[in-house]
């Protein structure tokens, strides 16, 4: 059980701790240590995103009741959960078979829900083979193996990116929020201005 202000602290704890992590794999970039870091971000954000659709309403009205967060007690240690959630709230455009072209996630979810859970739920697998190949050295099936110096990620310095971008937006929502109810703004301006670096790089280069 938390209470709102209370989960106002863990939740900013876990954004803080993801963009530090993202600040080292950008420091690491291109490394294949980068890589493995910038999952590890994602499942931060992924608990953080819980938290806050859980205190969201709370932190806004002021309402002081404690009350759990079920998705931390029940899957807060499986990896594709926290993968899938970042996934779900950072997401703008999802790829369905048979379409051209991406369509908008909220579309999907309205339409073709199984479609969408297939889709994060590839996303999240595919991230947390890349968070293990960026560290270990890996037997496959076929008897060949990954050696994580050998991978190719031409999609890292985006990544890298995206999630940075994400935590900005949350600690933006948070200073507007604090402004309107009256609540002290937390300690983030290192870490923002850490971040903005990040994203200095833009997601292409």
């Amino acid at each position: 059980m938390l209470t709102p202000t209370t989960a106002r602290a863990f939740w900013l704890a876990l954004l803080e701790n993801a963009a530090r992590i993202i600040i080292d794999a950008d420091a690491l970039f291109p490394s294949p240590r980068a890589q493995s870091l910038i999952v590890l971000a994602q499942e931060e954000v992924g608990k953080a995103v819980w938290v806050y659709k859980s205190f969201r309403n709370a932190w806004y009205d002021g309402d002081e009741t404690p009350h759990e967060v079920p998705e931390l007690r029940k899957q807060g240690v499986h990896h594709l959960a926290k993968l899938i959630e970042a996934a779900d709230f950072g997401t703008v455009l999802a790829e369905v078979p048979g379409n051209p072209e991406p369509i908008e996630i909220e579309l999907v979810k309205t339409h073709a829900p199984d479609v969408l859970d297939a889709y994060l739920k590839g996303l999240a697998q595919e991230d947390n083979e890349a968070k293990k190949s960026g560290f270990y050295v890996d037997l496959r099936a076929d008897g060949s193996f990954t050696v994580p110096h050998e991978i190719e990620r031409p999609l890292l310095r985006s990544q890298i990116w995206e999630t940075a971008d994400m935590i900005q937006w949350f600690l933006m929502e948070d200073h507007l929020r604090a402004s309107l109810t009256g609540n002290a703004v937390s300690p983030t301006e290192e870490v923002e201005s850490l971040l903005l670096a990040v994203l200095a790089h833009g997601p292409d280069d």
